[in-house]
């Protein structure tokens, strides 16, 4: 399923309660930063010209250990997967 960037980007926002021209606000917490990044990902919406642009991150190798830090915390921490399937599950009703 292809959903579009910015689709994605604004149920990400509107899950966490800001506003999209807040999206800094996820970079604070990194565990949203991972949480976002793997939800673009499932939606293939890994667009690097506007993640560098919406989440600061400046190169490709920057964003795949990114994406690797994130599966890698999917895989372990119980409390951030609720969090993925909840933000995907919003993302789900929204389509």
């Amino acid at each position: 399923m292809k959903l579009n960037y910015d689709n994605v980007i604004n149920t990400i926002c509107h899950v966490n309660n800001i506003k999209r021209e807040q999206l800094e606000e996820i970079l604070k917490n990194k565990e949203l930063k991972y949480l976002s990044l793997l939800i673009l990902k499932k939606y293939n919406c890994l667009e690097l010209d506007k993640i560098k642009a919406d989440f600061k991150i400046n190169s490709k190798r920057t964003l795949k250990y990114n994406e690797n830090r994130a599966e890698e915390k999917l895989l372990v921490n119980y409390n951030f997967r609720e969090k993925y399937f909840y933000m995907d599950e919003e993302i789900n009703k929204k389509d």
